[in-house]
């Protein structure tokens, strides 16, 4: 065999070689992107479930120590965000645009009492 082919082959080799780390580390790479994603998200969501219990939490207190601008009777819905809404809440994290807080009417609880939802709304980062 000549020198010549054997420059040939290993040239062959080399190029095999680093095509198969190409391929390797873009497959890696994706993995990678698509935990960082699926971790925002989850974040995201987690975020939301607990502004959407301390929107529970505000109402419950408000109707408790101070029912002034909540009525005494009827469903209604308050909004909490960042600002201008019912409630200001500056402290809302990024991806909570808002929490629709919803006070039942009276009887709608236990033994009379009033039943309190709070759904948030979010928008996962990227």
């Amino acid at each position: 065999m000549s020198d010549h082919n054997k420059k040939g082959q290993l040239l062959f080799i080399v190029l095999g070689t680093i095509i198969v780390v190409v391929a390797l580390s873009t497959v890696i790479l994706r993995i990678m992107l698509s935990q960082a994603r699926l971790t925002h998200h989850q974040v995201s969501r987690i975020q939301a479930q607990y502004a959407a219990k301390a929107g529970v939490v505000y109402a419950l207190d408000k109707l408790r120590i101070d029912a002034t601008g909540w009525p005494a009777s009827g469903e209604y819905t308050k909004t909490m965000c960042k600002s201008g809404c019912d409630i200001d809440e500056p402290n809302l994290p990024n991806a909570v645009t808002q929490v629709n807080i919803t006070v039942y009417d009276l009887g709608t609880g236990i033994s009379g009492t009033r039943k309190v939802s709070a759904r948030a709304i979010y928008t996962p980062t990227p």
